[in-house]
């Protein structure tokens, strides 16, 4: 509430006259505060970069640091409201930026000028097209709507294919790190496998050397054997034969150390396998993740001797929230003696369904992040109407949920 009066206090103080601000009315387009309520918002977001919306507020004095992209932009939406000096800076910067444009759109037939905005809208470049709808006196009522119609739907699924692939990323992600983590290990074992295996094939090399060696030596003393007398031929022989039993020692080493290869290559092909275990790996984080829900239900589990028993049967309602966790709030809450109740958070065909279940909720929780701001804003009305506790919640997890109905440390649960 403070924030919004503070914003509320530089609209007033940015409405103030001055000559050299007053600029001649044009005759042939609806000035910026003169344009359709449900307008502003899509024209001050689509044309006009977030650059320019800083530059406007700094030229005005309204900048602060400590302003968010959202602030900014209800600080100026709101200035549209009426005829001010942030309002006509508005005025002035978009008729630069489309005014030639936009004259020759608005010359164009209804369907030529559809057609153009189609081709805008699939290219990226519908600002000029949205400019000439809301500040066109002449243009039909039907081209407004389709125009109007069709940005709007475009920002919805602009949001939603945003948080899809936000909650594609982080789940990616965090796959990501896990067999990123498994493949350093496994290069970590790989690496030292290999120094083994260097050490040993060194080793080997080293025998083999060793071996050709006494080989050279043998040869020599077989040649030294012709030239000796007959009284020598015996200690020749035996020094021979010992060499030979040397040399067949060498080979039952090496023969052993190629062994050992063979073992440290089939580790090397066990290690580079394991990679297919990664999926095995996610199966079981599931069922971690499923045994750590049924943990936090059991410890807001209760029976009679409770102070809070009677409570245990309060009908929590989620509004929206991630449908496919729909399972996983049912097992938190009616896990600890709840009556849960789910409403996907759409309210095009109306807020009847929404407002029957609402009546008869204890406990009614919303999450921002992944309902509009309509079905927020119905959410809160009616609990007012009917006297119900509703809870707006900044995300979906079960932890938010969970520390709102049971508290979280030192703070008091809803249900206590």
């Amino acid at each position: 509430m403070n924030q919004q009066l503070n914003h509320q206090v530089q609209i007033n103080l940015l409405s103030s006259d001055s000559s050299k601000d007053l600029i001649v009315h044009r005759q042939n387009r609806l000035r910026i505060w003169e344009v359709n309520r449900c307008f502003k918002c899509p024209v001050l977001g689509m044309c006009l970069t977030i650059a320019e919306q800083k530059q406007l507020l700094k030229k005005m004095g309204a900048l602060k640091k400590h302003l968010s992209p959202y602030e900014m932009h209800e600080i100026m939406v709101t200035a549209m409201d009426g005829d001010n000096r942030l309002s006509r800076r508005i005025d002035n910067m978009l008729e630069r930026k489309f005014n030639k444009q936009a004259k020759e759109l608005l010359e164009l037939d209804s369907e030529t000028y559809l057609s153009q905005f189609k081709d805008r809208l699939e290219s990226g470049d519908a600002g000029v097209v949205l400019w000439a709808t809301a500040t066109s006196p002449t243009l039909s009522p039907e081209c407004r709507r389709i125009v109007f119609g069709d940005i709007h739907m475009t920002m919805h699924w602009n949001g939603e294919q945003l948080m899809k692939l936000k909650r594609k990323l982080a789940q990616q992600q965090h796959e990501t790190g896990i067999i990123q983590k498994r493949v350093e290990e496994s290069l970590k074992r790989r690496r030292q496998l290999k120094k083994d295996f260097n050490r040993q094939k060194q080793v080997q090399e080293d025998l083999r050397k060793s071996l050709s060696c006494s080989e050279r030596e043998n040869q020599e003393l077989r040649a030294m054997l012709n030239e000796l007398n007959n009284s020598r031929m015996n200690a020749l022989e035996i020094e021979n034969h010992a060499l030979e039993q040397t040399c067949d020692s060498y080979r039952k080493q090496i023969a052993t150390l190629q062994k050992e290869n063979f073992f440290l290559e089939d580790e090397n092909k066990r290690f580079v396998s394991e990679g297919a275990e990664q999926v095995d790996m996610i199966r079981r984080f599931r069922e971690e993740t499923r045994i750590i829900i049924d943990q936090m239900a059991s410890m807001n589990h209760c029976d009679a001797t409770c102070s809070s028993f009677d409570l245990c049967k309060k009908r929590i309602l989620i509004v929206g929230g991630v449908t496919r966790m729909e399972s996983l709030y049912r097992d938190l809450i009616e896990g600890s003696n709840g009556v849960f109740e789910y409403h996907d958070g759409y309210v095009k065909k109306g807020n009847k369904d929404l407002e029957i279940r609402l009546k008869r909720a204890d406990i009614v929780l919303c999450p921002v992040n992944c309902n509009s701001h309509a079905a927020c804003s119905m959410v809160k009305n009616l609990g007012k109407k009917h006297n119900k506790p509703v809870h707006i919640l900044a995300n979906t997890s079960l932890s938010t949920v969970s520390q709102i109905l049971w508290g979280n440390g030192g703070e008091e649960s809803m249900l206590n």
